[in-house]
């Protein structure tokens, strides 16, 4: 069950609003899941519905920002914001604000919940116990900073790989760190951002449950450039790194700046030869003059005691 080659999983059928509501001890919201869509017309029911097959004993709510598509995506979002008005709340955007205004930011200021779980509106959600599972977790280990689970890469309908480290769409954690909104909207890789942040402020911790479906398909942030261009996303990848850097040494974490920098220069390196040599380069020259750096101050301070 679930190996490489066989049919994806299917989605989850949602629950009633009464059903959900129903099981719900408390109104305090316990968790947030934020959803960000664009032209996700084709996929975005299947989140929906995974969203609201979550069986709780707590409160969540669902936040979904369509950033302007032109399909059927706001269309999907807006029935069942009317069918489950208790539950599910959305922002429509009148235009596009990609890459200006990145959706984590502006679904962070909207969310309410003590935990903070993320979807892309292109996967899945395929284990109804999944926000249970992991509030569970949280609230027995409060050192964990991000818990996240396994899921599954699924390409037109197939299963392509297992994902070890699933990604946003299996991520939760405390709504209590803060992510820097002005770091989150220069970086193209969001993920990358919210885990370098998240992994600074406690444990990192992976349930072995497969939860998440990835969907790799041409409209995706990811999924239709890796074949067709692959430089891009690693520039995009280098970028991401560089600022990631930037924030660390402005905290005075030197040690998690030089090692978002070497990744930084990685990613240049990747798919140019000229740039890998230089890149190579840089690091001997660097390596050199701090050498001889170490050689010649204590030369020099012979010298001076002499």
């Amino acid at each position: 069950m679930n190996q490489i080659g066989e049919p994806a999983p299917c989605p989850l059928e949602p629950l009633s609003e009464g059903e959900i509501v129903d099981a719900w001890k408390s109104e305090d919201v316990v968790v947030s899941i934020l959803c960000p869509a664009y032209q996700h017309g084709s996929f975005i029911e299947d989140a929906i519905k995974g969203f609201l097959a979550q069986r709780t004993s707590f409160r969540y709510e669902i936040i979904i920002r369509d950033d302007c598509s032109h399909d059927n995506t706001q269309e999907v979002i807006r029935k069942y914001e009317k069918a489950y008005p208790k539950i599910v709340k959305s922002r429509i955007e009148n235009k596009n604000t990609w890459p200006n205004i990145k959706a984590l930011p502006v679904l962070l200021g909207m969310a309410k919940g003590r935990f903070i779980a993320i979807c892309e509106g292109d996967d899945y959600w395929i284990d109804d116990l999944k926000l249970q599972k992991q509030v569970d977790f949280l609230r027995q280990n409060r050192n964990v900073s991000l818990l996240k689970t396994r899921a599954l890469a699924v390409e037109d309908g197939v299963i392509i790989s297992p994902l070890l480290s699933g990604g946003t769409r299996t991520f939760m954690y405390p709504s209590s760190i803060e992510v820097p909104e002005q770091l989150s909207s220069r970086c193209y890789f969001g993920d990358t951002v919210l885990q370098a942040i998240l992994q600074q402020q406690g444990e990192v911790c992976t349930l072995e449950d497969i939860t998440a479906v990835w969907r790799k398909h041409s409209g995706g942030v990811c999924g239709g450039l890796l074949e067709s261009n692959a430089e891009f996303l690693n520039l995009q990848r280098s970028q991401t790194n560089f600022w990631i850097a930037q924030y660390f040494y402005e905290q005075g974490n030197s040690r998690e700046a030089r090692k978002h920098m070497v990744r930084s220069l990685s990613c240049i390196a990747q798919n140019n030869v000229n740039d890998r040599k230089r890149v190579i380069a840089s690091f001997c020259l660097g390596f050199l003059i701090s050498s001889s750096k170490n050689l010649v101050r204590p030369w020099l301070k012979g010298l001076k005691s002499g």
